[in-house]
Protein backbone atom coordinates (compact mmCIF):
# COMPACT_ATOMS: atom_id res chain seq x y z
CA UNK A 1 0.00 0.00 0.00
CA UNK A 2 1.04 3.51 -0.33
CA UNK A 3 1.88 5.82 1.99
CA UNK A 4 0.21 8.60 0.05
CA UNK A 5 -2.83 6.26 -0.06
CA UNK A 6 -2.86 5.92 3.54
CA UNK A 7 -5.70 7.07 6.04
CA UNK A 8 -4.44 8.66 9.08
CA UNK A 9 -5.40 10.85 12.25
CA UNK A 10 -3.52 13.73 13.62
CA UNK A 11 -2.55 13.28 17.33
CA UNK A 12 -2.38 16.81 17.84
CA UNK A 13 -5.19 19.01 15.94
CA UNK A 14 -3.14 21.57 13.79
CA UNK A 15 -4.21 25.46 12.45
CA UNK A 16 -6.47 26.07 15.42
CA UNK A 17 -6.02 29.19 16.89
CA UNK A 18 -7.79 31.44 19.98
CA UNK A 19 -7.41 34.78 18.74
CA UNK A 20 -9.04 36.30 21.43
CA UNK A 21 -6.95 34.94 23.73
CA UNK A 22 -3.73 35.16 21.28
CA UNK A 23 -2.53 31.64 20.78
CA UNK A 24 -2.09 28.93 19.05
CA UNK A 25 -4.57 26.36 20.14
CA UNK A 26 -2.69 23.12 21.53
CA UNK A 27 -4.81 20.58 20.10
CA UNK A 28 -8.54 20.59 20.10
CA UNK A 29 -10.34 22.98 22.59
CA UNK A 30 -6.37 23.97 23.60
CA UNK A 31 -6.47 21.18 26.19
CA UNK A 32 -4.54 18.10 24.67
CA UNK A 33 -2.11 18.02 27.43
CA UNK A 34 -4.69 18.37 29.97
CA UNK A 35 -6.12 15.31 28.46
CA UNK A 36 -2.77 13.50 28.60
CA UNK A 37 -2.57 14.25 32.28
CA UNK A 38 -5.82 12.96 32.79
CA UNK A 39 -5.26 10.10 30.67
CA UNK A 40 -2.36 9.13 32.46
CA UNK A 41 -3.84 9.96 35.70
CA UNK A 42 -6.85 6.78 35.06
CA UNK A 43 -4.42 4.10 33.99
CA UNK A 44 -2.24 2.29 36.87
CA UNK A 45 -0.22 0.60 34.53
CA UNK A 46 0.54 3.63 32.39
CA UNK A 47 1.29 5.49 35.78
CA UNK A 48 3.16 2.91 37.12
CA UNK A 49 5.20 3.00 33.79
CA UNK A 50 5.73 6.80 33.46
CA UNK A 51 6.89 6.93 36.89
CA UNK A 52 9.53 4.23 36.35
CA UNK A 53 11.07 5.79 33.31
CA UNK A 54 11.33 9.25 35.28
CA UNK A 55 13.41 7.90 37.95
CA UNK A 56 15.75 6.19 35.79
CA UNK A 57 16.18 9.78 33.74
CA UNK A 58 16.62 11.34 37.33
CA UNK A 59 18.77 8.80 38.52
CA UNK A 60 20.71 10.17 41.46
CA UNK A 61 20.75 13.62 40.45
CA UNK A 62 23.42 15.71 38.80
CA UNK A 63 26.94 14.40 39.73
CA UNK A 64 28.24 17.93 40.39
CA UNK A 65 27.41 18.05 43.99
CA UNK A 66 28.03 21.82 44.22
CA UNK A 67 25.10 22.08 41.14
CA UNK A 68 23.06 19.61 42.75
CA UNK A 69 22.76 21.62 46.14
CA UNK A 70 23.06 25.05 44.25
CA UNK A 71 19.98 26.98 46.03
CA UNK A 72 18.02 28.56 43.23
CA UNK A 73 15.25 30.90 43.78
CA UNK A 74 13.45 32.34 46.41
CA UNK A 75 11.09 29.14 47.44
CA UNK A 76 14.65 27.13 48.69
CA UNK A 77 14.72 24.81 45.99
CA UNK A 78 18.08 23.08 45.07
CA UNK A 79 19.06 22.20 41.23
CA UNK A 80 18.22 18.85 41.84
CA UNK A 81 14.21 19.52 42.55
CA UNK A 82 14.22 21.68 39.71
CA UNK A 83 15.62 18.46 37.57
CA UNK A 84 12.74 16.32 38.96
CA UNK A 85 9.92 18.87 37.71
CA UNK A 86 11.65 19.27 34.65
CA UNK A 87 12.01 15.66 33.79
CA UNK A 88 8.64 14.58 34.82
CA UNK A 89 7.23 17.45 32.09
CA UNK A 90 9.63 16.28 29.69
CA UNK A 91 8.80 12.81 29.88
CA UNK A 92 5.08 13.44 29.72
CA UNK A 93 5.12 15.86 27.07
CA UNK A 94 8.28 15.60 25.34
CA UNK A 95 9.20 19.43 26.06
CA UNK A 96 9.88 21.51 29.37
CA UNK A 97 9.68 24.81 30.33
CA UNK A 98 12.24 27.04 32.60
CA UNK A 99 11.80 30.85 33.82
CA UNK A 100 14.90 32.69 34.51
CA UNK A 101 14.44 35.52 36.44
CA UNK A 102 17.24 38.28 36.17
CA UNK A 103 17.85 41.66 38.49
CA UNK A 104 18.44 45.18 37.58
CA UNK A 105 22.31 44.47 35.41
CA UNK A 106 20.76 41.47 33.34
CA UNK A 107 22.08 39.08 35.93
CA UNK A 108 20.29 35.60 35.99
CA UNK A 109 19.06 35.26 39.63
CA UNK A 110 16.43 32.39 39.94
CA UNK A 111 15.09 29.77 37.93
CA UNK A 112 11.85 28.09 38.13
CA UNK A 113 9.96 25.05 36.33
CA UNK A 114 6.60 26.14 34.47
CA UNK A 115 4.52 23.16 33.97
CA UNK A 116 4.52 22.67 30.39
CA UNK A 117 1.10 22.20 30.29
CA UNK A 118 0.23 26.14 30.95
CA UNK A 119 2.53 27.47 28.31
CA UNK A 120 1.09 28.18 25.05
CA UNK A 121 2.41 29.93 22.30
CA UNK A 122 1.65 33.55 21.20
CA UNK A 123 0.31 34.74 17.70
CA UNK A 124 -0.48 38.83 16.81
CA UNK A 125 -3.48 39.14 14.64
CA UNK A 126 -2.14 37.81 11.60
CA UNK A 127 -1.55 34.34 13.47
CA UNK A 128 2.31 34.48 12.98
CA UNK A 129 4.39 33.63 15.91
CA UNK A 130 5.56 36.67 18.45
CA UNK A 131 8.30 34.32 19.68
CA UNK A 132 6.54 34.75 23.61
CA UNK A 133 4.77 31.65 25.38
CA UNK A 134 1.39 32.42 27.06
CA UNK A 135 1.53 30.92 30.66
CA UNK A 136 -1.78 30.21 32.39
CA UNK A 137 -2.16 28.46 35.27
CA UNK A 138 -5.98 26.62 33.65
CA UNK A 139 -6.26 27.52 29.91
CA UNK A 140 -9.36 25.04 29.93
CA UNK A 141 -11.32 25.73 33.26
CA UNK A 142 -10.90 22.48 34.89
CA UNK A 143 -10.18 23.95 38.22
CA UNK A 144 -14.08 25.77 38.09
CA UNK A 145 -12.60 29.26 37.82
CA UNK A 146 -13.68 31.98 35.93
CA UNK A 147 -10.98 32.70 32.49
CA UNK A 148 -9.75 35.79 33.12
CA UNK A 149 -7.57 37.29 30.03
CA UNK A 150 -5.20 39.53 32.68
CA UNK A 151 -4.07 36.66 34.26
CA UNK A 152 -2.26 35.23 30.95
CA UNK A 153 1.40 36.23 31.38
CA UNK A 154 3.21 36.61 28.01
CA UNK A 155 7.06 36.08 28.61
CA UNK A 156 9.96 36.42 26.20
CA UNK A 157 11.68 33.41 24.86
CA UNK A 158 15.29 32.99 26.67
CA UNK A 159 17.76 34.93 24.89
CA UNK A 160 20.14 36.79 27.42
CA UNK A 161 21.67 39.45 25.50
CA UNK A 162 17.99 41.21 24.98
CA UNK A 163 17.39 40.98 28.66
CA UNK A 164 18.49 44.80 29.12
CA UNK A 165 16.62 45.80 26.05
CA UNK A 166 13.22 44.06 27.31
CA UNK A 167 13.50 45.38 30.42
CA UNK A 168 13.79 49.11 29.49
CA UNK A 169 10.80 48.09 26.87
CA UNK A 170 8.31 47.12 29.79
CA UNK A 171 9.38 49.93 32.85
CA UNK A 172 12.57 48.70 34.54
CA UNK A 173 12.95 45.47 36.14
CA UNK A 174 9.84 45.95 38.73
CA UNK A 175 8.17 45.04 35.69
CA UNK A 176 9.96 42.63 33.99
CA UNK A 177 8.85 38.85 34.53
CA UNK A 178 11.93 37.29 33.17
CA UNK A 179 12.47 34.71 30.10
CA UNK A 180 11.44 31.34 29.35
CA UNK A 181 13.28 28.57 27.94
CA UNK A 182 11.00 26.45 26.22
CA UNK A 183 12.22 23.50 24.93
CA UNK A 184 10.74 20.27 22.90
CA UNK A 185 11.97 17.39 20.89
CA UNK A 186 9.50 18.56 18.25
CA UNK A 187 11.64 21.79 17.51
CA UNK A 188 11.20 25.80 17.92
CA UNK A 189 8.06 26.82 18.71
CA UNK A 190 6.14 23.60 18.26
CA UNK A 191 3.90 21.83 19.95
CA UNK A 192 5.30 17.99 21.05
CA UNK A 193 3.12 15.05 20.93
CA UNK A 194 3.44 13.04 24.01
CA UNK A 195 6.25 10.61 23.98
CA UNK A 196 3.56 7.68 24.27
CA UNK A 197 0.57 8.94 22.41
CA UNK A 198 0.17 5.80 20.51
CA UNK A 199 -0.66 3.87 23.79
CA UNK A 200 -3.14 6.58 24.93
CA UNK A 201 -6.37 4.46 23.84
CA UNK A 202 -5.00 1.04 25.36
CA UNK A 203 -4.69 3.71 28.66
CA UNK A 204 -8.29 4.15 28.15
CA UNK A 205 -8.62 0.76 27.31
CA UNK A 206 -7.22 -0.23 30.65
CA UNK A 207 -9.07 2.44 32.45
CA UNK A 208 -12.83 1.32 30.81
CA UNK A 209 -11.97 -2.63 31.90
CA UNK A 210 -11.21 -1.52 35.70
CA UNK A 211 -14.65 -0.08 35.63
CA UNK A 212 -16.44 -2.50 34.47
CA UNK A 213 -14.88 -4.78 36.95
CA UNK A 214 -15.14 -2.25 39.56
CA UNK A 215 -19.30 -2.15 38.40
CA UNK A 216 -19.47 -5.94 38.25
CA UNK A 217 -18.92 -6.33 42.00
CA UNK A 218 -20.49 -3.00 43.34
CA UNK A 219 -23.85 -3.87 41.23
CA UNK A 220 -24.21 -7.42 40.30
CA UNK A 221 -26.07 -9.86 41.86
CA UNK A 222 -24.18 -11.99 44.32
CA UNK A 223 -26.49 -14.05 46.19
CA UNK A 224 -25.91 -17.72 47.11
CA UNK A 225 -29.76 -18.95 45.81
CA UNK A 226 -33.03 -17.84 46.20
CA UNK A 227 -35.73 -18.91 48.10
CA UNK A 228 -39.32 -19.10 47.11
CA UNK A 229 -41.84 -19.42 49.79
CA UNK A 230 -45.67 -19.67 49.82
CA UNK A 231 -47.09 -15.60 50.52
CA UNK A 232 -50.15 -14.31 50.64
CA UNK A 233 -52.28 -13.45 47.38
CA UNK A 234 -52.98 -10.17 46.32
CA UNK A 235 -55.69 -8.16 46.98
CA UNK A 236 -58.03 -7.51 43.96
CA UNK A 237 -60.55 -4.46 43.22
CA UNK A 238 -64.20 -5.52 42.37
CA UNK A 239 -62.59 -4.29 38.52
CA UNK A 240 -59.90 -6.79 38.93
CA UNK A 241 -57.38 -4.61 39.45
CA UNK A 242 -54.89 -4.74 42.13
CA UNK A 243 -55.77 -2.83 45.37
CA UNK A 244 -51.92 -0.78 45.67
CA UNK A 245 -53.46 0.45 49.55
CA UNK A 246 -53.19 -2.99 51.03
CA UNK A 247 -50.30 -3.47 53.06
CA UNK A 248 -49.34 -6.67 51.36
CA UNK A 249 -49.78 -5.28 48.00
CA UNK A 250 -47.61 -2.38 48.84
CA UNK A 251 -44.52 -5.00 49.66
CA UNK A 252 -44.87 -6.13 46.63
CA UNK A 253 -44.44 -2.50 45.10
CA UNK A 254 -41.43 -2.53 47.04
CA UNK A 255 -39.40 -5.17 45.10
CA UNK A 256 -38.08 -3.25 42.62
CA UNK A 257 -35.93 -1.39 45.23
CA UNK A 258 -35.69 -4.14 47.04
CA UNK A 259 -33.59 -5.58 43.99
CA UNK A 260 -31.35 -2.96 43.94
CA UNK A 261 -30.58 -2.85 47.89
CA UNK A 262 -29.89 -6.82 47.27
CA UNK A 263 -27.12 -5.69 44.50
CA UNK A 264 -23.34 -5.50 45.33
CA UNK A 265 -20.63 -6.92 47.28
CA UNK A 266 -21.83 -5.97 50.71
CA UNK A 267 -24.60 -8.56 49.96
CA UNK A 268 -23.00 -10.80 48.33
CA UNK A 269 -23.75 -14.83 49.80
CA UNK A 270 -27.25 -13.15 51.20
CA UNK A 271 -30.08 -15.27 50.47
CA UNK A 272 -33.59 -13.94 48.26
CA UNK A 273 -36.81 -14.54 49.92
CA UNK A 274 -39.69 -14.37 47.25
CA UNK A 275 -43.41 -15.01 48.02
CA UNK A 276 -45.44 -16.56 45.59
CA UNK A 277 -49.24 -16.11 45.64
CA UNK A 278 -50.29 -19.89 44.62
CA UNK A 279 -51.06 -21.85 47.90
CA UNK A 280 -50.26 -25.20 46.30
CA UNK A 281 -46.64 -23.97 45.50
CA UNK A 282 -43.99 -25.22 48.11
CA UNK A 283 -41.15 -23.59 49.57
CA UNK A 284 -38.15 -24.27 47.63
CA UNK A 285 -34.23 -23.14 47.32
CA UNK A 286 -32.69 -22.05 43.93
CA UNK A 287 -28.56 -21.43 43.89
CA UNK A 288 -28.38 -18.51 42.07
CA UNK A 289 -25.24 -18.12 39.76
CA UNK A 290 -24.15 -14.80 39.17
CA UNK A 291 -23.15 -13.14 35.74
CA UNK A 292 -19.71 -12.53 36.15
CA UNK A 293 -17.76 -10.12 33.65
CA UNK A 294 -14.20 -10.49 34.89
CA UNK A 295 -13.49 -13.10 32.26
CA UNK A 296 -14.00 -11.79 29.49
CA UNK A 297 -11.92 -8.40 29.86
CA UNK A 298 -8.75 -11.13 31.09
CA UNK A 299 -7.22 -11.16 27.60
CA UNK A 300 -7.85 -7.62 27.15
CA UNK A 301 -6.78 -6.01 30.55
CA UNK A 302 -3.37 -7.91 29.41
CA UNK A 303 -2.80 -7.25 26.13
CA UNK A 304 -3.34 -3.50 26.70
CA UNK A 305 -0.69 -3.27 30.12
CA UNK A 306 1.76 -5.35 27.44
CA UNK A 307 1.44 -2.79 25.04
CA UNK A 308 1.65 0.43 27.35
CA UNK A 309 4.85 -1.16 29.31
CA UNK A 310 6.22 -1.99 25.63
CA UNK A 311 5.66 1.53 24.84
CA UNK A 312 7.78 2.36 27.62
CA UNK A 313 10.09 -0.27 27.33
CA UNK A 314 10.08 -0.64 30.98
CA UNK A 315 11.32 -4.35 31.89
CA UNK A 316 8.77 -6.21 33.22
CA UNK A 317 10.67 -6.81 37.01
CA UNK A 318 10.21 -2.96 37.29
CA UNK A 319 6.91 -2.89 37.35
CA UNK A 320 6.38 -6.35 39.20
CA UNK A 321 5.18 -8.12 35.77
CA UNK A 322 5.40 -11.76 35.16
CA UNK A 323 8.00 -11.69 37.41
CA UNK A 324 8.04 -15.41 37.74
CA UNK A 325 10.77 -17.78 40.38
CA UNK A 326 13.28 -16.28 38.67
CA UNK A 327 13.15 -12.77 40.81
CA UNK A 328 15.83 -12.26 42.69
CA UNK A 329 18.87 -9.21 42.94
CA UNK A 330 21.03 -10.41 39.56
CA UNK A 331 17.53 -10.33 37.50
CA UNK A 332 17.00 -6.71 39.01
CA UNK A 333 20.76 -5.68 38.54
CA UNK A 334 20.51 -6.55 34.49
CA UNK A 335 16.98 -4.80 34.65
CA UNK A 336 18.60 -1.44 35.94
CA UNK A 337 21.41 -1.83 33.71
CA UNK A 338 18.96 -2.23 30.64
CA UNK A 339 17.05 1.17 31.99
CA UNK A 340 19.79 2.92 32.41
CA UNK A 341 21.29 2.40 29.01
CA UNK A 342 18.05 2.62 27.83
CA UNK A 343 17.51 6.47 29.22
CA UNK A 344 20.72 7.35 28.39
CA UNK A 345 20.18 9.73 25.79
CA UNK A 346 17.42 11.25 27.77
CA UNK A 347 19.50 12.22 30.70
CA UNK A 348 22.26 13.90 28.01
CA UNK A 349 19.15 16.03 26.71
CA UNK A 350 18.27 17.20 29.94
CA UNK A 351 22.13 18.23 31.04
CA UNK A 352 22.24 20.16 27.80
CA UNK A 353 19.24 22.39 28.63
CA UNK A 354 20.47 22.59 32.18
CA UNK A 355 23.99 23.84 30.67
CA UNK A 356 22.34 26.10 28.25
CA UNK A 357 20.34 27.98 31.51
CA UNK A 358 23.33 27.89 34.14
CA UNK A 359 25.76 28.53 31.13
CA UNK A 360 29.79 28.20 32.41
CA UNK A 361 28.65 28.51 36.23
CA UNK A 362 29.46 25.06 36.92
CA UNK A 363 31.97 22.34 35.76
CA UNK A 364 30.02 19.21 35.15
CA UNK A 365 26.20 19.08 34.06
CA UNK A 366 25.98 15.17 33.97
CA UNK A 367 23.16 12.83 35.94
CA UNK A 368 24.32 10.13 37.24
CA UNK A 369 22.55 6.98 37.01
CA UNK A 370 20.40 4.72 38.96
CA UNK A 371 22.19 1.77 40.58
CA UNK A 372 20.36 -1.45 42.21
CA UNK A 373 21.62 -1.38 45.95
CA UNK A 374 19.64 -4.53 47.80
CA UNK A 375 19.22 -4.52 51.62
CA UNK A 376 20.28 -8.59 51.25
CA UNK A 377 23.59 -8.27 50.02
CA UNK A 378 26.76 -9.96 51.80
CA UNK A 379 29.24 -7.63 53.01
CA UNK A 380 32.64 -8.54 51.17
CA UNK A 381 34.42 -10.29 54.18
CA UNK A 382 37.90 -9.01 53.29
CA UNK A 383 36.46 -5.41 54.64
CA UNK A 384 37.33 -4.93 58.37
CA UNK A 385 37.92 -8.58 59.27
CA UNK A 386 38.56 -7.78 62.71
CA UNK A 387 34.75 -7.31 62.89
CA UNK A 388 32.13 -9.83 62.89
CA UNK A 389 29.95 -10.60 59.79
CA UNK A 390 26.91 -8.60 61.70
CA UNK A 391 29.55 -5.97 63.28
CA UNK A 392 30.30 -4.94 58.92
CA UNK A 393 26.72 -5.25 57.79
CA UNK A 394 25.67 -2.63 60.31
CA UNK A 395 27.94 -0.32 59.66
CA UNK A 396 27.33 -0.95 55.65
CA UNK A 397 23.54 -0.27 56.21
CA UNK A 398 22.40 -3.61 56.20
CA UNK A 399 19.95 -5.30 58.27
CA UNK A 400 21.94 -8.12 61.01
CA UNK A 401 21.36 -11.40 60.15
CA UNK A 402 19.47 -13.96 62.70
CA UNK A 403 21.69 -17.50 63.42
CA UNK A 404 18.47 -19.04 61.36
CA UNK A 405 19.41 -17.53 58.51
CA UNK A 406 23.35 -18.62 58.51
CA UNK A 407 22.48 -21.63 56.93
CA UNK A 408 20.79 -19.90 53.90
CA UNK A 409 22.72 -17.10 53.53
CA UNK A 410 26.20 -19.34 53.45
CA UNK A 411 26.75 -19.75 50.07
CA UNK A 412 25.82 -16.19 49.33
CA UNK A 413 28.04 -14.50 51.78
CA UNK A 414 31.22 -16.51 50.59
CA UNK A 415 31.01 -17.53 46.91
CA UNK A 416 30.89 -20.27 45.10
CA UNK A 417 35.12 -20.07 45.05
CA UNK A 418 34.56 -19.86 49.01
CA UNK A 419 32.30 -22.38 49.50
CA UNK A 420 34.98 -24.84 48.37
CA UNK A 421 37.51 -23.40 49.61
CA UNK A 422 35.01 -24.70 53.01
CA UNK A 423 35.21 -27.64 51.60
CA UNK A 424 38.71 -28.45 51.29
CA UNK A 425 39.39 -26.93 55.24
CA UNK A 426 36.81 -29.06 56.78
CA UNK A 427 37.69 -31.90 55.06
CA UNK A 428 41.55 -31.64 54.48
CA UNK A 429 43.33 -34.51 56.69
CA UNK A 430 46.66 -33.25 57.82
CA UNK A 431 44.98 -29.88 59.71
CA UNK A 432 43.97 -30.37 63.33
CA UNK A 433 40.34 -29.68 64.57
CA UNK A 434 42.21 -26.65 66.11
CA UNK A 435 43.81 -25.53 63.21
CA UNK A 436 40.52 -25.65 60.88
CA UNK A 437 38.83 -23.70 63.21
CA UNK A 438 41.16 -20.73 63.32
CA UNK A 439 40.77 -20.88 59.26
CA UNK A 440 37.48 -20.46 59.37
CA UNK A 441 37.22 -17.98 61.53
CA UNK A 442 40.30 -15.67 60.02
CA UNK A 443 39.59 -16.61 56.45
CA UNK A 444 35.70 -16.56 55.90
CA UNK A 445 35.00 -14.52 59.75
CA UNK A 446 33.28 -16.84 61.20
CA UNK A 447 32.81 -16.51 64.92
CA UNK A 448 34.76 -19.11 67.10
CA UNK A 449 30.81 -20.67 67.90
CA UNK A 450 30.06 -20.76 64.34
CA UNK A 451 33.66 -22.92 63.11
CA UNK A 452 32.90 -25.06 66.06
CA UNK A 453 29.21 -26.03 64.47
CA UNK A 454 30.46 -26.12 61.37
CA UNK A 455 33.24 -28.56 62.38
CA UNK A 456 31.12 -30.69 64.55
CA UNK A 457 28.30 -30.83 61.88
CA UNK A 458 31.44 -32.30 59.37
CA UNK A 459 32.20 -34.80 62.47
CA UNK A 460 28.68 -35.75 62.20
CA UNK A 461 28.29 -35.71 58.72
CA UNK A 462 25.20 -33.59 59.28
CA UNK A 463 24.54 -30.56 56.43
CA UNK A 464 25.73 -27.13 57.11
Amino acid sequence: MRVSQAKTTQRVEQNLYETSKHIKSYGANNAYPQKILEIVSASGTGTNCLETYVKFIIGKGFIDDILANTIINTRKEKVNTLLRKCVRDYKMFNGLALLVKYNGIGEAIEYYNIPFEHCRIEINGEKKYTGRIAVHPDWTGIKGLPFKQEDIKYINAYNPLNVINEMTACGGPQNYIGQVLYFTNDGDFEYPICPFDSIVTDMLTEESVSTVKHRNAKNNFLPSGVLVRKGIKPIRLDDGRIDLSAPQNKENDDSAEELKRLQGDNNACKIWVVDIDADEEKPEFIPFDAKNYDRQYEYTEKTVQDNIRKAFNIHPVLIGMDVGSGFGSQLITNAYEYMNGYTSGDRETISEVFKIIFADKFRDYSIKQLDYVSGSDAVNPSLLPDLTRNERRMIAGFPELSTEDDKTVLATVIGVGGTQALIAIVTDGILNLEQKVQLLIKLFSFTEEEANKIMGNAATGNKV
